[in-house]
């Protein structure tokens, strides 16, 4: 049985304003779905030393994390422009209700990423997400999408308890100035099963690992993870 992640909104009228969330898997970065399925700009299967032509296209761990969980995206156009005296970030919009607000100044103090100006904002999001029991939320930015004038500073929320509103942080671009437009994506909520875990350490026997490795993963030309090791997973 599937499990429920439901998204209230605050308010009828902001859900009626505010997209809804909807899976990843539906905005999947375009350099990966443009991608061709063999490297070097060949088209048929190759094996040289031992390694097949295939590119990251047929890397299926890659495309479940960035087909995981929903995408909340920005609900209005907005302008990026820099203060002429300050050089400081200015986000507006010609909408009746505010879509961003600058966060306090303590948040400066959070480093943020190469290329990312100091100066935080918070997306004024109206869809808080409920999960069942036992789990809880994790918030990235949209796994895949690089070039995106935002970048939403991860968390984890216990959305199983928690109904506060969630109203997401996040960096602009530094070189970035003009028009972001409404349906952007903006945060990746990945829903998780909290557990309690404890590292271990051991190693396979000298040889052990290649004969495992021969018998396995080797002695399959083609979708060897796939067919034996991968788990579908579903976000609706």
């Amino acid at each position: 049985m599937d499990k429920i992640i439901n998204f209230k909104a605050i308010s009828k009228t902001l859900s009626e304003i505010q997209p809804k969330p909807y899976p990843a898997v539906k905005i999947l970065p375009d350099w990966f779905r443009d991608a061709k399925p063999y490297i070097e700009g060949e088209n048929k299967l190759t094996i040289r030393n031992r390694i097949t032509n295939y590119s990251f296209k047929r890397c299926t761990p890659m495309l479940d994390s960035m087909s995981a969980g929903y995408i909340i995206s920005l609900w209005a156009d907005v302008l990026v422009s820099y203060e002429i005296t300050t050089g400081e970030p200015n986000i507006t919009w010609k909408t009746h209700r505010d879509v961003f607000n600058a966060h306090g100044s303590d948040t400066r103090n959070v480093v943020p990423p190469v290329g990312y100006h100091n100066q935080v904002f918070k997306y004024l999001n109206c869809w808080i997400p409920q999960t069942p029991k036992g789990y809880s939320v994790l918030i990235v930015p949209p796994l895949g999408h690089h070039d995106l004038p935002f970048r939403a500073i991860p968390a984890i929320i216990d959305s199983d308890s928690s109904n506060l509103e969630v109203l997401f942080p996040m960096w602009v671009k530094s070189n970035f100035e003009g028009v972001v437009e409404k349906g952007t994506p903006l945060v990746q909520i990945i829903p998780f099963k909290r557990d309690n875990w404890q590292a271990t350490f051991n190693y396979y026997e000298d040889g052990e690992f290649e004969k495992h490795d021969d018998k396995n993963f080797r002695g399959t030309i083609v979708g060897h993870y796939i067919k034996n090791h991968w788990s579908k997973k579903n976000f609706k």
